[in-house]
């Protein structure tokens, strides 16, 4: 697989979750395959079982349209990582992230088991995300962490305190869509279009840290036929600007506080 330049591993990470998304042509009969898929994925790493309803909205000529869809997870024991199942995508999250390649070999296991089982013919969409929790302390400032173009303006200047903004960006690549977005807010929170997380996953601040989100989504929307291969590469070059889009958005000090090392 490319990579952006020098490939960097954080010991102290502020990554708390990333998600790989396939969107299909939905599968209504998905529900009978789920005991075989179960059975299988049990065996390779994946005992825990949860299930749930995912809500959807959809956009039409006489306005928004809500559904409910049942939602089928498959966890590890640790219960950090997941793979999810919905009519109409295939997803992995974790909120322990080790490498791309890791990421990558667990998406290439459960492409494969569901793929065996539910034969899908058509996805629709492949999406990348990572969200980073930057913890600043009392001491600290946020611009010691990222570049001033996600700063916005100075609460300072306008005798503003205790402010709240978004920052969001949306660019074309060669593979579709990059997003970029950068928040702060009063709570611990992740990003509430990803809410509820399921895994475990540590969201808690110190009694004198703010929270701040740098929230990295990278999609394609061209339909293509289904093949675990073709979309294990397609990943790799999602992945590919999203790393590109990290290193330009933090600052060398936030590196160096995070213990980036070469691989």
């Amino acid at each position: 697989m490319i990579r952006s330049g020098t490939t960097l591993k954080l010991a102290k990470t502020p990554l708390v979750y990333v998600i790989g998304q396939v969107k299909v042509s939905a599968v209504m009969s998905l529900e009978t395959f789920i005991p075989a898929i179960q059975e299988k994925l049990r065996h390779l790493g994946y005992p825990r079982y949860k299930r749930g309803r995912v809500q959807q909205v959809t956009i039409g000529p006489e306005g928004p349209a809500f559904d409910s869809l049942d939602r089928f997870e498959f966890q590890n024991r640790e219960g950090n990582a997941g793979i999810v199942l919905a009519p109409d995508f295939i997803a992995l999250h974790t909120s322990t992230y080790d490498t791309f390649e890791v990421f990558q070999a667990a998406m290439k296991v459960a492409l494969d088991v569901v793929q065996e089982v539910v034969d899908y013919k058509l996805v629709e969409r492949l999406g990348l995300r990572y969200v980073d929790l930057i913890r600043v302390a009392k001491n600290e400032h946020i611009r010691e962490y990222v570049q001033p173009g996600l700063l916005g303006l100075d609460p300072a200047d306008m005798g503003a305190t205790d402010a709240i903004w978004k920052f969001e960006y949306l660019g074309a690549t060669d593979q579709g869509k990059l997003a970029v977005r950068f928040s702060r807010g009063k709570e611990p929170l992740a990003p509430p279009d990803l809410f509820p997380i399921t895994l475990k996953h540590d969201l808690t601040l110190a009694t004198d840290e703010s929270a701040f989100f740098l929230d990295l989504d990278h999609f394609s929307e061209d339909a293509d036929d289904f093949s675990t291969a073709a979309l294990l590469e397609k990943f790799g070059s999602l992945h590919y600007n999203l790393d590109m889009a990290f290193k330009a958005a933090v600052t060398t000090t936030a590196l160096e506080r995070w213990e980036a090392k070469p691989l």
